[in-house]
């Protein structure tokens, strides 16, 4: 097995967790009083942060913090909704910061000799096997630091809009299409 393969499967190691545990949308229906929420009203440019107070499927109030009156609007009138699901840690991205630079470094030190002074020529074989283990090293002390920074998880929530769509699909010789409406 080359150390390009090893390299590449560390990173993909690296990302899958990620990939299979995201939650893509929640229903509008899952939202309760408390939940915390990103919003964005379809004729404002401002990302508002609120507390859920209720919903209803004509209604939704919201409280930004240090607002005195809540704010009062149809769910229709939402151009973006997000919701806390908890909280994550940042150690993949941390790993992944912390790979580079100690692969670099290292490969490049130690392909090129450290008491190397003059005329020396670069091992790609040593300068791949430094690389790799600046890397892990490097690399695990970004995931370490990462692992400490926790944020919020935002989760898109699916807002049930009235939605027409043409469906265009091209056979053999053929174009079919359809149309598809939602509400």
């Amino acid at each position: 097995m080359g150390i390009r393969t090893v390299v590449g499967l560390v990173l993909v190691g690296l990302a899958a967790p990620a990939a299979a545990t995201e939650e893509k949308s929640v229903p509008l229906s899952t939202l309760v009083s408390g939940d915390q929420v990103r919003l964005r009203l379809a004729d404002s440019r401002k990302t508002i942060r609120a507390t859920i107070e209720s919903v209803t499927d004509d209604e939704m109030v919201v409280r930004p913090p240090n607002a005195v009156e809540p704010l009062r609007f149809s769910p229709m009138q939402l151009q973006s909704l997000e919701v806390t699901r908890g909280r994550h840690s940042h150690w993949r991205k941390g790993a992944l910061i912390g790979l580079v630079p100690g692969a670099v470094l290292m490969g490049a030190a130690f392909g090129t000799g450290i008491d190397c002074y003059r005329d020396c020529t670069f091992d790609p074989k040593v300068g791949v096997i430094a690389g790799a283990f600046g890397g892990i090293l490097t690399g695990s002390a970004g995931a370490l630091v990462g692992l400490a920074f926790k944020s919020d998880r935002w989760v898109r929530v699916e807002e049930r809009k009235p939605r027409v769509d043409l469906i265009l699909a091209p056979t053999k010789g053929q174009m079919r299409f359809g149309v598809s409406v939602s509400f």
